[in-house]
């Protein structure tokens, strides 16, 4: 299991995520929350989604993907796909979508959800589950301490 928080607004964040997938060949769960931004979101470079060599744990070994507090950024959106079409394991997409998004910002992630669910699968099985988060202000209880704290079944608060 990984989990990360990230911040799609910035692009050196983005820029990283692919190399820091390639330390991990063998996870099979990955957990990312979306940070807050502050300023304008940037556009996700399409070499993210196009690649330059195969994420290993991606292709082969990812068989399920928490997104928690999806708010709507095209960064978002261009991950989740990349995903979708590359993780050929991939059983479950659990998506937490922000809880305090404004009207036309939901009925906006509304149809790039609809497109995402339409984006080539590399895993035809894949079920996807989609929530509103259920902490007030969005956010979850990520705390470092409960995640190392063995006697937590569900440190992420995934289920």
């Amino acid at each position: 299991m990984l989990a990360l928080q990230l911040h799609f607004g910035v692009p050196g964040e983005i820029k990283m995520l692919p190399s820091f997938l390639r330390c991990f060949p063998s996870v099979e769960t990955l957990i990312v929350q979306s940070m807050d931004t502050s300023g304008p979101a940037t556009k996700l470079s399409v070499k993210f989604r196009q690649g330059t060599s195969p994420i290993e744990c991606v292709q082969s070994q990812l068989k399920t993907l928490f997104f928690r507090e999806l708010q709507g950024h095209r960064g978002e959106f261009h991950f989740l796909t990349f995903i979708a079409e590359n993780a050929q394991k991939l059983e479950r997409m659990y998506i937490w979508v922000k809880e305090d998004l404004s009207y036309p910002a939901k009925v906006s992630m509304g149809a790039k959800l609809r497109a995402l669910e339409s984006a080539n699968w590399a895993s035809r099985d894949c079920k996807m589950l989609f929530r509103t988060s259920k902490f007030p202000g969005g956010g979850t209880p990520f705390n470092l301490a409960m995640g190392v704290d063995l006697s937590f079944a569900d440190p992420f608060f995934c289920h």
